[in-house]
């Protein structure tokens, strides 16, 4: 009876609950033009319960008597709320939003109205870059910003990047931008101690590029100055996501592919090798019996690139809670990513957790923290200059020679090591756990003035674990160990006082501050040699310590900074910037610098005369900026006396290791920016145009001394550089019946030179390619001999005589190549059409030149290594014509004939597409049924196609990775992967 009772009760309310709910309908049209709007999404407000208009525009929602409003919204539109009522019929019309405008933009230690803002900055939001299957922060910048130059170098798994914001600023110092995360400098570059030539250990990659919000680069002084002393290559600030009032809403992101190298070398065949190497040897090696058996297939024929290849999972999954309320507001993540990399032996791993928490006390006291944690492991194998390396020995090793021996040994007759061996064998693994958190306060002490203080510490703990047995190179040292540990602590504190008052159409902001920074860095390295056995790899097991070191280093920087906004009526702006930084890296002479700037811009659109004479242009504003940045980033205290200990006559002794300066100062870079921002048709189409002159002085360079000093240089300040350039941007939004398309180009022309070294001396003969730093030239320019092609005579390579005096010397050397690109740029497509999303992406660099430093040896026409098959064309006989010249064992003609030259410089332009996704939102209306809020299912193709004349693996690399002077050059590089992926992206 009870259960009868039950179940009757439970009918019952059912019915109610029934009878409860109704559906509503409506269609969503275009203001403007009265068009339907696919896509728009409808929800009940403070709920997760809604759907998204058909191709017609029309939806259907089941709502409660409960519901009260629903909430109306759409990309490019005005948002809109809608009382619910007793009505079951709600026809929209969504106007165009001015968003590019009325957004709010992150700017140094605060936020702006993008409209308002005096200076340059280029802006990246989630959306953007949601599908990419990059795992770096420094990936996602990548041909969406003008101004900004991204190249991969490599495609290590979670490898560096190299970032150029408005061209390189230094010689010898660093090139790459100032990374800071919710307020907090971050730790970057490479700490490994275990030397992989490009293939270093990205310190941005422990960040999960899913976290972030946007990301905003600072690329004028307007903008960057108040960050000083560190802001001469750009500065990017990233936002990470935060919590927002409202029912809490739980997300996950998954998505899973598989990579592939998307283009391989032709080489040589065995059939092909043996008729080189008879060539060669001016003898029969091989007899026509021996080809012909390979002519047939009875004969080894390894395929070197299908070995050491492979097609590699790539896969990332992210849960995620956001919610809140008035007074306390979260978001938490966690996420999981692996990627192997297409090359045996690689793979990156990494797992992340987030956790952002926002309460207000009260009206006027607000407090807040973002913590974020991470482990990660990394497997590298080397690469590049090593002869100990997958890719260099896998191209390298002819394919007459197998993978393994009829006994299933590693074979190892071939001219190196075994490349899949050393894949297999040798132990690479380097282990980072990091903790980036920060608290903060916010407290309003009167009407308009607020006091902040912010905390916070970026924790970087790498451990390196190399180890080799049965390899070649383990055995010729009875095993061979290496254990480093690196940990980096960086101690920040940000103090604002910010003060914001209206008087009448004046509006006035004034930001007051002053930060620390402490840094402590210590490392330990020990190599050992000499293990009894495989299984006991550590260094507690080797016989023999050959190396072990240790260190630490301290030091900081204190500063205090100052910024005014005045705005009047909106119609015009001016910002002045001014920061002190004293850094323990100079002496005490020039321990403080001082870096203002100041910048105005006048939006002529605001002016009556304007606005109602030239309807069609609802913004145009015009901008101007001008100020002093400055570049730190070199070692520690090179102006003071350093010492090393060492050993004298068996007693421990001491002895200097440089000449002190105590005038040594920052690299400064005075900044002039000219821009204007252009709006069409009520923002739709909106232009940017900047140009920009750098010039930098002061730059830290090493001056030659005479070797009776006991020295080889003093680092002084002696150098200038300049880098002048012009960015486009272009956006807009453009409706086709049903379909919406949403284009951004930007354009980014960069002109760069060495204005002034010591003494006019150039920097003479870096990396493979000959790269160079001479006044009056780029930096990095290919200085080399220049090829005349082959003499049909001799078969041998000509080279020019540059000085007329019949001899080829290096005196002879000239300027053959240029690998700074004549222009970058990248161009999205986003496209719209009812339930379904596509995305395409170009991305593209022009007028760079590459070094192909491995055709040195696969051209070289000489020795063991096989050959590309581009040297079947060789010379052969008297007359020949070709670009490809004989094979000789003459020593003397083998050396020259290979010598770096212009033989190897090859166009580095080239067109990627660089992703492309398809995405389909399911109706609101299934959703529903499962109690989702949204779900999306979408694939992905990265890298899908490189239009590209450059004959190596990647036309976007560069073996010295972030080098500044040793550039655009390719040796053995690990490529980049096309990349297949499918994925979720679901809220409940």
């Amino acid at each position: 009876m009870r259960k009868t009772l039950l179940f009757l009760i439970f009918a019952f309310l059912s019915q109610i609950a029934w009878a409860q709910e109704r559906t509503i309908r409506g269609k969503i049209t275009n203001a403007e033009d009265g068009s339907p709007l696919p896509g728009v999404s409808v929800v009940v407000q403070g709920t997760n319960r809604g759907t998204v208009t058909d191709v017609e525009g029309q939806y259907r929602l089941p709502v409660a008597d409960g519901d009260a409003v629903l909430v109306f919204s759409f990309i490019g539109m005005l948002s809109q709320e809608q009382t619910i009522g007793n009505r079951e019929t709600i026809d929209v019309q969504l106007t165009p939003d001015s968003k590019q405008l009325s957004e709010v933009v992150v700017v140094g230690y605060g936020t702006e109205q993008q409209k308002l803002i005096t200076g340059s900055i280029g802006v990246v939001k989630s959306d953007a870059i949601k599908d990419l299957p990059v795992s770096t922060v420094d990936g996602m910048l990548q041909g969406q910003a003008a101004g900004v130059q991204v190249l991969q170098n490599s495609g290590t798994p979670g490898g560096g990047m190299s970032v150029r914001v408005r061209g390189t600023t230094s010689i010898s110092g660093s090139g790459q931008p100032l990374y800071v995360i919710d307020g907090i400098p971050l730790t970057t570059g490479d700490y490994a101690q275990v030397g992989y030539e490009g293939q270093g250990i990205n310190a941005l990659s422990d960040l999960n590029p899913n976290d972030i919000e946007s990301m905003s680069v600072l690329k004028d002084a307007a903008t960057a100055a108040i960050y000083g002393a560190r802001a001469s290559n750009g500065v990017v600030l990233i936002t990470t996501k935060r919590g927002k009032s409202g029912k809490s809403v739980i997300g996950f992101n998954a998505y899973y592919g598989v990579q592939q190298a998307w283009r391989t070398l032709d080489m040589l065949d065995t059939e092909q090798w043996m008729e080189y190497r008879n060539d060669l040897a001016g003898s029969a090696i091989f007899s026509e019996a021996d080809i012909a058996k390979a002519r047939a297939g009875d004969t080894t024929n390894t395929d070197w690139q299908d070995v050491i290849f492979r097609s590699a999972p790539i896969a990332s999954y992210e849960l995620s809670a956001t919610g809140g309320n008035d007074k306390t507001r979260f978001f938490i993540s966690g996420s999981y990513f692996d990627q192997k990399g297409i090359l045996i032996g690689t793979r990156f791993q990494r797992m992340n957790t987030r956790v952002n928490v926002d309460h207000s006390i009260n009206d006027k006291f607000r407090i807040g923290t973002s913590i974020g944690l991470t482990y990660s492991t990394s497997n590298r194998v080397e690469g590049d200059q090593s002869l100990n390396g997958p890719l260099p020995n896998g191209i390298s090793t002819p394919a007459i020679f197998p993978v393994y021996d009829e006994d299933g040994s590693y074979n190892q007759s071939g001219p190196y090591a075994n490349p899949v061996s050393i894949a297999n064998d040798a132990t690479n693994e380097n282990f980072t756990y990091r903790v980036i958190a920060n608290m903060f306060g916010e407290y309003e002490l009167l009407p308009g003035l607020t006091l902040t203080s912010k905390w916070g510490i970026d924790f970087y703990n790498l451990r390196e674990h190399a180890f080799e047995f049965k390899t070649q190179q383990g055995q010729k040292y009875n095993g061979l160990g290496f254990e480093t540990y690196t940990n980096v602590r960086n101690l920040v504190s940000n103090n604002t006082l910010k003060y914001e008052k209206t008087f009448g159409r004046h509006v006035v902001d004034v930001l007051a501050g002053y930060s620390f920074e402490k840094r402590e860095r210590t490392s330990s390295f020990i190599r050992g040699q000499d293990y009894a056995d495989e299984n006991m790899q550590y260094i507690n097991s080797a016989a023999t310590i050959t190396q072990a070191s240790a260190g630490a280093v301290t030091s900081g920087v204190r500063s205090y900074f100052a910024k005014a906004n005045y705005n009047y009526a909106d119609k015009y702006l001016v910002s002045l910037t001014g920061r002190v930084d004293a850094s323990t890296s100079f002496g005490p002479n020039n321990r403080n610098g001082f870096f203002p700037a100041a910048s105005a811009a006048w939006r002529i659109s605001q002016e009556d005369f304007f606005h109602d004479n030239v309807p069609v242009i609802s913004e145009l504003k015009l901008r101007g900026s001008y100020g002093l940045l400055g570049n730190d980033n070199i070692s520690a205290f090179q102006y003071a006396e350093l010492y090393r200990a060492t050993s004298y006559l068996s007693k421990p002794a001491i002895y200097p290791t440089n000449v002190p300066n105590p005038d040594l100062k920052w690299e400064t870079t005075a900044q002039l920016d000219l821009g204007v921002d252009i709006g069409l048709f009520s923002d739709r189409l909106m232009l940017t145009v900047d140009y920009y002159n750098k010039q930098t002085k002061d730059l830290l360079l090493g001056r030659p001394l005479p070797g009776s000093s006991g020295f080889s240089t003093v680092v002084e300040n002696i150098g200038k550089m300049e880098n002048k350039g012009v960015e486009i941007s272009l956006s807009g939004e453009q409706s086709f019946g049903q379909v919406r398309w949403r284009p951004q180009l930007n354009l980014s022309i960069n002109r760069n030179k060495v204005l002034k070294l010591y003494n006019g001396q150039p920097i003479d003969d870096l990396g493979r390619g000959g790269n160079r730093v001479m006044e009056g030239q780029p930096l990095g320019i290919f200085y080399s001999f220049k090829s005349l092609g082959v003499d049909p005579s001799t078969g041998d390579i000509v080279y020019a005589d540059t000085n007329i005096d019949g001899e080829i010397t290096t005196e002879d050397r000239t300027i053959v190549g240029n690998p700074n690109p004549k222009f970058t740029g990248g161009f999205t497509n986003n496209f719209t059409y009812g339930h379904f999303d596509l995305s395409v992406f170009l991305q593209f660099s022009y007028g760079n030149d590459v070094f192909h430093g491995s055709r040195l040896f696969l051209e070289s026409l000489q020795g063991g290594d096989n050959q590309l098959e581009d040297v079947t064309r060789r010379w052969r006989k008297p007359g020949d014509i070709t670009d490809i010249p004989r094979a000789t064992s003459d020593p003397v003609k083998a050396v020259e004939n290979k010598r770096t030259s212009s033989r190897f410089i090859e166009d580095g332009s080239y067109m990627r597409i660089k992703n492309v996704t398809l995405g389909y939102t399911l109706p609101g209306d299934l959703t529903n049924k499962v109690r989702l809020s949204s779900l999306r299912v979408y694939a992905g193709v990265q890298n899908l196609f490189t239009f590209t004349r450059y004959t190596g693996l990647d036309p976007e690399v560069n073996y010295s990775g972030n080098d500044t002077q040793v550039v655009g050059t390719d040796f053995f590089t690990f490529p980049q992967a096309r990349t297949v992926t499918f994925g979720v992206n679901l809220k409940f």
